[in-house]
């Protein structure tokens, strides 16, 4: 074939390198399209002719692609003449059948570029250029969407074949999908300048309007959202005050999987419960975007890459480049160094008075994730690493006028700066020669080999990443879960009887993390109950119907999956606290969808495995190698703070009043 056929067009046009899958049309729009796209490619190529009461063999010799052949073949085969209604629907009926083999056909030429996950987007050098390459059938030729897009912005005149593929895509609805509302206007009325579409582009326009659910044809025919009542002024905002996932709950029990609250110049859809969860983890990457959300703390970071608030193409390769460098993280290499880090800290709680809770393990986290991650000590840089997160996630909040938290960021982003500088000038010599590698050391050689991809903005990004996580997730977890074992006596014997047979005396793991099923299933309840990441904040990527209710595109939402942990249908007396829900032979949090500790769908945490080993082994040293006192007015419940994010309040405070089967040797820093 001379050129790329209008199968090759319409697939390149609508794939999306937001998702690396296609655009999402309406109803059966992508089917019928690359259906319709075969029968033009084949009238165009005169081997077919098409009228309004059938299809009739002209030609029957292959034109070279599969795809096309294919078919081809069975109009050829055909006994009798049939009319465009039922071709349509033969070869569109297969869920996009012609999709992959032409992906994979231009993956071979260089156009479309396909990651290990199953995910396609246009080449980064298609990106840039906007030309085919040289070696491409259509080599020098400008890419389908940029001459499609003169033509209905600019008003270019188009050639015969992309006036067909016009009329077809807006047949399909893809303008509608990939235009806003300005851009749709005007490019409506560049269509009407073109030749009339062809008698295909009519019917696949028909069969798609007969697909779409009449909900989405017509938004009145959708159930309201339901109305959150609030006060004058301040809205829901009373009620979002303290800790999420209660109120969350009761929301759900009240309204259902989706209502609307309002807080001072916002107005948020909330999607909740298993019904939330399960679409989240079926349509986040085509339905969701996460970008609008954290654009304030991309702004205070100085960064539009931070590994949890993009979207994309560029953003999922930087995320696998990041999940591929903690996925090789040794961590049994790194037991001892974190056990010896852990006994220094417990050893210095005993010296004092009495020590913060949520404070004392925030350092604690923060230390280990600078050896394990980077090989050296942050004991001096700890207090810039708390406020910087802090920082970040005030403004992200978006409750404090700018200037308080430019203030914040100010004061600093310079110290955490100098410190990534500093492990940069350490191991950088090093790369691709040392034995012994870190987090740092990964990331890079990624930026020696992609330096155009991981820029030197980058690489802050991504080394900010593990402190950011374990200076709350990991910190708040340990703090509460000690909170909740100083007040059960019987659990608490039951803990230290697993480290005790864990962990041995002179400070390193007898049998790595194996042993600790217990202690991870408290750290686990203490995730359910009080989830550190109650909600997703998204963007409607598109207009989508949920549970009968039409969610228009641009609506600010929340995923509230920690609703889930309260869900009776997989918890027992949810509101208890018992941590052998999670051991055999209940293992509740086991069933599908019944989990939400670490975010779910496209963005879910990629330090899942590191948090949960962490938390893990700190809360197993702490249990055998301290003796705590009881938390004090334990009766009167947990004290927390939610302020910027629920964790226990300061006054929350611990004694280590003795060391258990410490030597005098000195230990491990």
């Amino acid at each position: 074939m001379p050129a790329l056929s209008l199968v090759d067009d319409f697939c390149l046009l609508t794939l999306d390198d937001a998702t690396g899958g296609f655009c999402p049309l309406p109803g059966q729009g992508h089917d019928l399209g690359l259906a319709a796209a075969v029968l033009l490619e084949l009238c165009r190529q005169g081997r077919i002719d098409v009228r309004h009461d059938c299809i009739s063999i002209g030609d029957v010799s292959p034109l070279g692609d599969s795809v096309v052949d294919s078919v081809l073949a069975q109009i050829a085969s055909a006994t009798e003449l049939e009319p465009p209604e039922c071709w349509l629907g033969r070869i569109g009926g297969g869920g996009g059948w012609a999709a992959r083999p032409t992906l994979d056909r231009l993956v071979r030429l260089g156009i479309v570029e396909h990651m290990p996950d199953g995910l396609y987007f246009h080449a980064p050098a298609i990106e840039r250029s906007r030309r085919y390459p040289g070696d491409t059938l259509d080599a020098g030729v400008d890419e389908v969407g940029t001459r499609v897009m003169r033509t209905l912005l600019c008003g270019e005149e188009p050639e015969t074949r992309d006036v067909t593929l016009i009329h077809l895509a807006d047949a399909c609805g893809v303008f509608d999908c990939i235009l806003d509302a300005r851009q749709r206007e005007e490019a409506r009325r560049s269509i009407q300048q073109l030749d009339s579409p062809h008698p295909l582009c009519e019917e696949v326009a028909r069969l798609v309007a007969a697909s779409i659910p009449a909900p989405l044809r017509e938004s009145a025919a959708c159930k309201p959202i339901p109305d959150v009542p609030g006060l004058p002024f301040v809205g829901n905002g009373i009620g979002l005050a303290g800790e999420l996932r209660p109120y969350l709950d009761k929301l759900h029990r009240e309204h259902g999987p989706i209502c609307r609250i309002r807080i001072p110049g916002k107005n948020i859809v909330v999607l909740s419960g298993k019904e939330g969860v399960d679409f989240a983890q079926q349509h986040a990457q085509t339905h969701m975007r996460n970008d609008v959300a954290f654009a304030p703390m991309c702004r205070a970071a100085q960064s539009d890459r931070l590994i949890i608030a993009g979207s994309g193409h560029d953003h999922i390769k930087l995320r696998r480049v990041v999940h591929e460098v903690i996925a090789g993280m040794d961590m049994e290499a790194s037991l001892p160094a974190m056990l010896g880090i852990a006994r220094d800290e417990i050893a210095r709680w005993h010296g004092m008075k009495s020590v913060s809770l949520y404070a004392a393990m925030q350092r604690l986290s923060i230390m280990q994730v600078g050896h394990v991650a980077f090989g050296r000590s942050v004991s001096e840089h700890v207090d810039s690493i708390r406020h910087w997160n802090d920082a970040l996630i005030i403004s992200m909040r978006g409750d404090r006028p700018d200037f308080m938290v430019e203030r914040r960021v100010r004061k600093s982003r310079p110290h955490v700066q100098r410190l990534f500088a500093e492990m940069q000038a350490e191991r950088r010599p090093l790369v691709g020669t040392q034995r012994t590698r870190y987090l740092i050391d990964d990331l890079l050689e990624a930026h020696w080999r992609q330096p155009e991809f991981i820029t030197e903005d980058d690489l802050v990004a991504a080394g900010i990443y593990p402190f950011f996580q374990s200076s709350d997730q990991i910190a708040c977890t340990l703090g509460l879960a000690l909170m909740f074992l100083l007040a059960d006596d019987d659990l608490l014997r039951r803990c230290r009887a697993e480290a005790d047979a864990a962990l041995s005396s002179d400070g390193y793991a007898a049998g790595g993390l194996n042993g600790l099923e217990l202690i991870r299933a408290v750290s686990a309840e203490t995730l359910r109950i009080h989830a550190q990441a109650p909600i997703m904040q998204r963007t409607a990527r598109i207009s989508f119907e949920f549970e009968g209710h039409l969610v228009p595109a641009g609506q600010q939402m929340w995923v509230a999956g920690a609703v889930v942990h309260g869900d009776t249908d997989f918890y027992r007396d949810p509101e208890k606290f018992d941590p052998d829900r999670h051991l055999p032979p209940r293992r509740e949090s086991q069933a599908p969808g019944a989990d939400a500790s670490f975010g779910v769908g496209a963005h879910a945490c990629l330090g899942r495995q590191y948090s949960e080993d962490a938390m893990a082994l700190n809360l197993a040293a702490i249990l055998r190698y301290a003796e705590l006192d009881r938390f004090p007015l334990q009766d009167r419940g947990i004290r927390l703070t939610s302020y910027p994010l629920i964790r226990p309040h300061r006054k929350c405070r611990i004694r280590v009043t003795g060391l258990r089967d410490v030597d005098d040797a000195p230990l491990v820093g």
